[in-house]
């Protein structure tokens, strides 16, 4: 039991720290593109609002307002001021102008300078961008000069420094990410326990399983985990349902085993006995009849039990076949054991009575029956009918029985003869009754006994052929 805790314990582990694996992996993207994505990307779209303006600022003037109209238009609609100058290749005085313009204005610079190279690149590619930082101000102005005709206009915005305002998001979710994986850490064990608890469960029931000790498992997740459990469940209640087969499989080869050494005893005995009296010179004429009338015997001791093997082994085609036909011909073929014993079939028998079957297995079953009934039967007639009734076909066999002693619960077991004696006179193999049984399983057939008022009733159901049916 402690080893079984500890295995579900490292699973516990495991769980634990592939969510908290996870957790610091998306923390450690979230500061990494929080240090050096959102920085730049902040100033890109600060970049493209600026340069909107300046389009504004352009069309404004191309459609004929003066640079002091248009500029205040402009500010008006956008978070931005505007200064121009003329130009001139001074440009410390241009400089000079524009930072003037833009204090005049409200917007002080710190540093501001209008540099050679950004005049000439403004010149020549139509705009030119630049960032001034604001030493302890938390803040760069960003600057766009673009010339238009006689004059250099600058049009700038205020880029608050974002480096202070992201690491203080760094550290809020530094925190928020701390207390999310204590609450997980807390979530995950109790998740856990919902999975270890059912599978500790499983993993005892498991070796219930293995001792042949068939439990019930009880697991009320409404998961997949209930669904595993109670495919368990189901897996038990077969290997108990197996075992019991099996066990009674056991019983019964042991009876057969026990039985067949029975009947054999005897002949094997005898053969063994009345051969030595031949070899003395003890034969009176008979001692060779009664070694053939043995092997006879055990020879259809072993046919019988190879019978029973192939109905099981052995595949039968089935097709369509005529039952009346074929009782008819096992009927005659037991009339001369029947009129021996001064009995007579009381028949009424139904024409064209199909079922899809294999015509060797039927006869077999029939045949059975039929001498069973002539072998047991105590006086009378022995009665045998044949009918379709709807979906199906029946047939009835039943004569006089004067053995109280039988016990229909063993009837159909091999070597059952019914007979306490089992004077070879009255008794057979013992294997006619479990023969049609085993054929009645194999293929469908309904069959059953019923004793009372003096008489033995066998009767088998049938599934009749369709008319329509190849």
């Amino acid at each position: 039991m402690h080893k079984n805790r500890k295995r579900f314990h490292r699973l516990s582990v495991k769980f634990i720290f592939g969510i908290t694996g996870i957790l610091l992996l998306i923390l450690t993207a979230t500061l990494f593109i929080n240090s050096r994505v959102m920085e730049r990307y902040y100033l890109h779209r600060q970049r493209e609002n600026v340069r909107q303006a300046g389009e504004t600022l352009k069309e404004a003037l191309a459609r004929g307002c003066t640079p002091e109209e248009a500029a205040l238009e402009l500010e008006e609609r956008e978070n931005v001021l505007v200064a121009f100058s003329r130009n001139t290749d001074n440009y410390d005085s241009l400089s000079s102008d524009l930072r003037e313009k833009f204090r005049q204005k409200g917007l002080g610079f710190q540093k501001f300078w209008l540099w050679e190279e950004d005049y000439i690149s403004a010149v020549q590619n139509g705009y030119r961008f630049r960032l001034y930082g604001q030493e302890k101000l938390n803040y760069g102005i960003l600057v766009e000069y673009i010339p238009v005709g006689d004059q250099l206009y600058a049009i700038a915005a205020i880029v608050p420094d974002a480096a202070d305002f992201i690491r203080l998001v760094n550290r809020f979710s530094i925190v928020l990410y701390a207390v999310s994986l204590a609450a997980a850490v807390g979530l995950i064990s109790l998740f856990v326990k919902h999975i270890t608890n059912p599978l500790r469960q499983m993993e005892h029931f498991s070796r219930q399983l293995s001792r042949q000790e068939y439990a019930v498992l009880d697991i009320r997740t409404g998961d997949e985990l209930e669904t595993v459990a109670e495919s368990m469940n189901q897996m038990s209640r077969s290997l108990r349902e197996y075992e019991k087969q099996l066990l009674n499989k056991n019983r019964q080869m042991k009876q057969l085993l026990d039985d067949v050494a029975h009947d054999i005893k005897t002949p094997v005995s005898l053969i063994g006995m009345y051969a030595s009296g031949i070899k003395d010179g003890l034969d009176d004429g008979t001692f060779l009849d009664t070694i053939e009338e043995q092997n006879a015997r055990i020879s259809r001791l072993v046919e019988r039990l190879l019978s029973l093997s192939r109905i099981e082994s052995r595949e039968y085609p089935l097709s369509p076949i005529a039952l009346d036909t074929i009782l008819h011909k096992c009927m005659e073929e037991q009339r001369m054991a029947l009129h021996a014993r001064g009995l007579s079939f009381q028949e009424e028998l139904a024409c064209d009575v199909e079922i899809m079957g294999n015509s060797e297995l039927v006869a077999l079953l029939f045949s059975n029956l039929l001498s069973n009934a002539v072998k047991y039967a105590s006086s009378g007639a022995v009665e045998v009918t044949l009918c379709r009734m709807g979906e199906w076909c029946r047939f009835r066999i039943s004569n006089g029985f004067y053995n109280d002693a039988l016990d229909p619960e063993r009837i159909w077991d091999p070597f059952y003869v019914g007979e306490p004696s089992r004077s070879r006179a009255l008794t057979g193999t013992g294997l006619g009754l479990a023969i049609v049984k085993r054929i009645a399983e194999q293929y469908g057939y309904s069959v059953r006994c019923e004793i009372g008022e003096g008489r033995i009733l066998f009767e088998v159901l049938f599934p009749a052929a369709l008319k329509n049916e190849n």
